[in-house]
């Protein structure tokens, strides 16, 4: 055989080997998707991975010896025994056997990621759920607070209870407006909050007095909508309405360690597991456990001279 045959044949060879390669590997993959041996645990996977190898292995070699000795006019000279056909078999299922680590090991990565996308999906899924449940929670208990407060104002002054009714109706545009959004700026949930105190100081008039020290750096950071109208609302529902005199309330921001801390002090009492921990406040934990993970804080204390302090820190 001349030089040209010789390459002609061993080309002719590696083409054969390498179609029927992928004819066979193609056909265990396909036979372990239609069983669902790719969603099986690993100690399932392994004898059966196993014996895909061997039936593989046995089928490249039924076919690659006598390809060879048909190809090459050598291999018709060595003797067909147990020795010669093991020695193909062995060295074709090194190669079946690397093939087939790898391509489970791909597919056990690919099916990792996507159950942990899965997951994520599922979480991110369960906690806009839970924080749209929560912000429908806020409207009817603003708007039963808000209505209660104009009601009384209703015999006592009509003419003030119209422009109390006109702050409502601020209130109510920016609540449709703010459930729409997961956060809003500091500045616009401050003018929430603003509308809302208007309406309670026309009630209480010089009972409520309200001091706000806003750093203007924070304008811009973004809180959960209607979050400070909610503690604020807390604030004078237990706080400010129990007492004859009535008392103060302090709005502050600030920038404090890479966090927007927000301080909302009120006169009053704050008594622990009691009517206190209503919708308020428990929404308010709940909506920044959902937002932030761990990486909120929100405390109320009592301190020393008949005030109650909130205290909310927000990651920047």
């Amino acid at each position: 055989m001349n030089m040209d045959g010789f390459k002609s044949t061993l080309l002719l060879n590696g083409l054969v080997n390498f179609i029927f390669g992928i004819a066979v590997t193609h056909l265990y993959r396909v036979y372990i998707i239609h069983k669902g041996w790719l969603n099986f645990p690993l100690y399932k996977i392994i004898p059966r991975g196993i014996l895909g190898v061997v039936i593989m292995s046995l089928i490249l070699t039924a076919i690659n010896i006598p390809l060879d000795r048909l190809t090459y006019p050598i291999f018709k000279t060595v003797p067909l025994d147990i020795s010669f056909f093991l020695s193909y078999f062995f060295n074709l299922s090194k190669y079946i056997l690397l093939w087939t680590l790898t391509y489970h090991l791909f597919q056990y990565w690919e099916l990792s990621l996507k159950a942990e996308r899965d997951r994520y999906q599922i979480e991110a899924t369960l906690k806009e759920n839970q924080y749209n449940n929560l912000k429908t929670q806020l409207n009817p208990h603003f708007l039963f607070n808000s209505l209660n407060s104009i009601r009384t104002l209703i015999d006592i002054n009509p003419e003030i209870s119209k422009a109390a009714i006109t702050q409502l109706s601020n209130l109510l545009r920016s609540s449709l407006q703010m459930g729409k959004h997961k956060t809003v700026s500091l500045q616009t949930e401050m003018e929430t909050v603003k509308d809302y105190l208007a309406i309670e100081q026309i009630r209480f008039d010089d009972r409520l007095n309200l001091y706000l020290n806003i750093n203007p750096e924070t304008e811009t950071l973004q809180v959960p909508p209607m979050m400070l109208q909610t503690l604020a609302e807390n604030a004078i529902k237990h706080g400010i309405s129990t007492t004859k005199q009535g008392g103060e309330i302090h709005i502050n921001a600030s920038i404090n360690d890479s966090h927007l801390k927000l301080q909302i002090q009120n006169s009053g009492v704050y008594k622990p597991k009691s009517e206190h921990d209503g919708v308020g406040i428990a929404n308010t934990i709940e909506r920044l456990k959902l937002l932030y993970d761990d990486k909120a804080t929100f405390s109320i204390t009592n301190m020393d001279n008949q005030q109650v302090l909130t205290e909310i820190n927000i990651p920047l």
